[in-house]
């Protein structure tokens, strides 16, 4: 498949879920001094994710470009070491401002990918925030994935957080292993080696992180889930 065959496919399964398409943000942002440029979905999402603005859907769909060259979120010193960091990309994402929350997310990113899309579910690892034993029940209960596939791990690799302040929360990975001999492939090894390659963040922000670190809970459970093309 096209990267626009992708994009397309994976905004119109989220349309069918009752999500509203919305435009790519620029790639420089628009009264957002913290940032040098867009580096991730959400951005345009900010104030929502704050409630200091409503949003106009309760389900939005999109695909943003972004730019990672500095700040936190900087892949440039990746470039060349992998096969799949870029600095320039789009990033799909589907997001629920209030509305639904971990139970759908997590049930509607398995069926694109197993049912729409027929990934190889025995080449699919998940992975879950150490402390987050719902998502942890949710990916066993309400999915068909081999519960030995479902990895706990720590903030490093699954607390999502965009800057040193504001909002965040715990995250799940969908991994897929790309190397010739599946029958050797082992837990231990996503997240530390090229060969199991990051699709699909679920984030479940529940936080806002203060200028003295102090973690505060957000009034209302949002949601962002992305993958990159």
């Amino acid at each position: 498949m096209k990267s626009s065959q992708i994009r397309e496919s994976f905004i119109s399964f989220f349309e069918s879920k009752s999500h509203s398409r919305v435009q790519s943000a620029p790639v420089l942002p628009i009264g957002d001094k913290s940032l040098l440029f867009t580096n991730a979905g959400m951005n345009q999402f900010k104030a929502i994710f704050l409630n200091s603005e409503k949003p106009k859907n309760l389900r939005v769909v999109n695909s943003q470009k972004c730019i990672r060259v500095s700040g936190k979120h900087n892949d440039l010193e990746e470039v060349g070491r992998d096969g799949f960091h870029h600095t320039f990309f789009e990033m799909l994402g589907n997001w629920s401002f209030g509305d639904y929350y971990k139970k759908e997310a997590i049930k509607w990113s398995w069926e694109l990918f197993t049912e729409v899309w027929n990934l190889d579910k025995s080449r699919l690892w998940v992975t879950v925030f150490e402390e987050d034993d719902e998502a942890f029940d949710l990916w066993k209960n309400q999915t068909d994935i081999d519960p030995n596939r479902i990895i706990r791990s720590g903030a490093k690799d699954n607390f999502w957080e965009m800057a040193e302040t504001g909002p965040c929360g715990p995250c799940s990975e969908i991994h897929y292993y790309v190397g010739d001999t599946p029958e050797d492939q082992k837990s231990e090894m996503v997240n530390n080696s090229s060969e199991y390659w990051e699709l699909w963040n679920l984030v479940f922000i529940q936080f806002n992180r203060l200028k003295d670190g102090t973690m505060e809970d957000l009034p209302k459970k949002t949601c962002r889930y992305w993958c990159r093309t």
